[in-house]
């Protein structure tokens, strides 16, 4: 837990982040976001130095603690239902949530915490990775019924992986028996079942967008799959641990947690967009930036779908690496954390500035991650 003199250094750190917001459009407090220019660097009075595309030091050391024994048995089952993902994804995961795990989680429950945001996000995966690598319609409606009481998922439906139910079943039974476990796990209930469903409604999106590209829009994409960084799922897991926690203060969480999503997904688009474009996925908002902006013409990225042409492909990747999408990018992250940092003084019980904190490592991580590869 920080003490009192590190929480104000932090947060006089975070206050300067609003220096950043001259020459952008700057809305109010009651949801409006600003909006970064390309190619625009925003000014700052400190000596911080914002993350560049250059990174090559990962900051997330996925050596430094392996994942517990408990979680063993469900990861040997999804290499042998699944087997979309390697471990390393899973390694990361675990050493990346406590960076940005709410200040507020009792310090005695953090363990906990770890493992039941492991399996939501074991889970989720699975479900994205049905929807939008495989195209499976059949089988994600019967995962996206999972989570809620009041609908039925049937393995043994028609055309449906079965095994693939079952394995999501018995994940997400893992998760909730840990959240529910959790002291304040009812307050916070009906919040988590929401916030599911906007993660689940994200994957559908992007598997649309996926099938139809020309519908897709960056606003759209903003509105609609940034909840796939599951960024309220982890808080609502956090919150039911957190007895320290003022709920009178959720709506200005909630706000901050809105700004920290998209500055998720943003690291997560410099990531994987190149990864994903090899695998037919143009939902990303990297791709779907240079095609709005015309540093890729819409024919170009049709054809790639038609025929995956290597040559073709890496002549889409080039034009979008010499061009301003990714620094777009970039400014828009740090237009979106100054954004969050407003409502640090409407939260008393967490630490803002820390948590920010955390997600520039995160972004600093994505960055170094998909430098190395």
């Amino acid at each position: 837990m920080d003490t009192g003199s590190e929480r104000r250094t932090k947060r006089q750190k975070h206050n300067q982040f609003t220096g950043i917001l001259s020459g952008n459009t700057m809305g109010d407090q009651d949801g409006e976001r600003y909006t970064a220019a390309i190619g625009t660097k925003p000014d700052r009075d400190d000596d911080h130095e914002f993350p560049t595309l250059d990174i090559e030091t990962d900051p997330i050391d996925v050596a430094r603690q392996s994942l517990p024994d408990s979680l063993s048995e469900l990861l040997e089952r999804y290499d042998d239902v699944v087997a979309d993902r390697d471990q390393a994804q899973w390694d990361w995961l675990y050493n990346a949530f406590p960076a940005f795990r709410l200040s507020c989680v009792d310090t005695d429950r953090t363990r906990q915490v770890r493992i039941a945001k492991l399996l939501s996000t074991l889970f989720i995966t699975v479900a994205d990775d049905v929807a939008e690598r495989h195209g499976d319609r059949e089988t994600f409606a019967e995962l996206a019924n999972v989570p809620f009481d009041h609908q039925h998922a049937d393995p043994s439906h028609p055309a449906v992986d079965g095994k693939i139910v079952r394995f999501g079943i018995d994940v997400w039974n893992c998760f909730r028996r840990l959240y529910d476990d959790s002291p304040r796990a009812h307050e916070f209930s009906e919040q988590l079942r929401f916030d599911v469903r906007q993660v689940l409604a994200a994957i559908e999106y992007s598997a649309l967008a996926n099938h139809s590209p020309e519908l897709v829009s960056e606003h759209e994409l903003w509105r609609y799959d940034a909840y796939n960084m599951m960024v309220f799922v982890h808080a609502d897991t956090d919150l039911a641990n957190a007895p320290t926690f003022d709920v009178q203060e959720l709506s200005s969480l909630r706000q901050a947690l809105d700004r920290t999503q998209r500055m998720a997904r943003i690291g997560n688009w410099l990531a994987t967009w190149k990864r994903e474009l090899g695998e037919g996925d143009y939902s990303s908002g990297v791709v779907v930036r240079a095609v709005e902006t015309n540093v890729v013409p819409a024919t170009e990225l049709r054809a790639l779908g038609t025929d995956p042409n290597p040559d073709a492909l890496r002549a889409v990747v080039r034009a979008i690496e010499s061009s301003t999408v990714e620094e777009y990018f970039l400014d828009q992250w740090r237009v979106e954390c100054a954004d969050a940092a407003r409502f640090e003084k409407s939260l008393e019980s967490v630490d803002l500035a820390g948590y920010l904190d955390g997600f520039e490592t995160i972004l600093r991580s994505h960055i170094a991650t998909r430098n190395a590869t």
